[in-house]
């Protein structure tokens, strides 16, 4: 609730209720990405896709008659999302079984991870020690903790146009908490939910 709130438009959907036929929901410029994809990628590709279409629905961005094909949600860069062209700015993660797509009128990112001992085991490539701290201190428990801060960093490298790698090495997590956090980049400070 508190992420819809905080968005112009959201869809959560379990991608084992989604089957898309994928002649009927890639763009060309969509088809031709997922061509150069292995499986299990391509399956979350193709459900980020249903979820961006989805969204650019709900946010009535398109027609009701224009079929999936038509909607692009493939940015010009070929990385980023978009949603059907509007200028709208948008995010989307997959995880297990979940996928989310967000929007907002401002640079937004989003992120879901499973929370597990991968992010512990990680966390000297992807934490500062001061992160490292927060972690070891947090209430949230170390496995929790450490998810949340690798969460904050990859949606903010989303919010910010950010690679991955550049997001953890340059945003600093200062504060972890069960409603979201606080991190900086570039001395200014921004809020996490």
């Amino acid at each position: 609730d508190r992420l819809r709130s905080a968005c112009l438009g959201m869809i959560l959907l379990d991608m084992e209720t989604i089957s898309p036929v994928e002649e009927h929901l890639f763009t060309p410029r969509e088809a031709a990405k997922a061509m150069r994809m292995g499986p299990r990628r391509r399956r979350g590709f193709a459900a980020a896709r249903v979820a961006l279409k989805r969204l650019a629905r709900q946010l009535d961005l398109v027609g009701k008659h224009i079929p999936d094909r038509a909607i692009e949600t493939l940015g010009p860069d070929e990385a980023r999302p978009c949603l059907a062209e509007s200028g709208i700015y948008c995010s989307v993660s997959h995880s297990g079984r979940l996928v989310v797509a967000v929007a907002h009128t401002h640079p937004i990112g989003v992120d879901l991870e499973r929370v597990s001992e991968k992010v512990m085991r990680t966390r000297h490539l992807s934490m500062s020690p001061k992160e490292k701290d927060l972690v070891s201190l947090s209430r949230l428990g170390p496995e929790r903790a450490a998810t949340r801060v690798w969460t904050t960093k990859e949606a903010a490298g989303k919010a910010l146009g950010l690679h991955l790698f550049q997001a953890l090495r340059e945003v600093e997590v200062v504060r972890v908490g069960e409603q979201g956090g606080v991190m900086r980049y570039q001395g200014k400070t921004y809020y996490a939910s």
